[in-house]
């Protein structure tokens, strides 16, 4: 017998309010044409075309992590698609974030680091 895949109240709030704050950020972003990314030591402003690439990036994250709020909802068995769902928003998010590191350091160079 079938039984549905349980997720604790906590993980599902944080996810949905992750997801809708990495939207606005990645939002806002756009609308200035800065998209600012913190990293170790140096930080990065990503400006007109590499900053839509991380857009992108943050979109698919996010459906990343609502597809764990749709599943734990989700009273079916078919929990191999969602963890396929799941590697595959990751899969495509990770490759438009690398494009966007890949095109502003070697192509465009309009990126600052502060």
């Amino acid at each position: 017998m079938y039984v549905p895949n349980k997720i604790s109240k906590s993980k599902l709030v944080w996810n949905i309010l992750l997801s809708g704050s990495l939207l606005v950020y990645g939002t806002v972003g756009i609308y200035l044409d800065d998209m600012l990314i913190f990293g170790k030591g140096r930080d990065t402003h990503f400006h007109a075309e590499t900053a839509w690439l991380i857009y992108v990036a943050m979109i698919f994250a996010s459906l990343n992590m609502l597809s764990v709020v749709a599943d734990h909802y989700d009273q079916r068995n078919n929990e191999l698609k969602y963890i396929r769902f799941a590697k595959m928003t990751q899969i495509i998010g990770l490759f438009f974030f690398a494009l966007a590191l890949v095109l502003d350091f070697f192509i465009f160079k309009t990126g600052t680091r502060v």
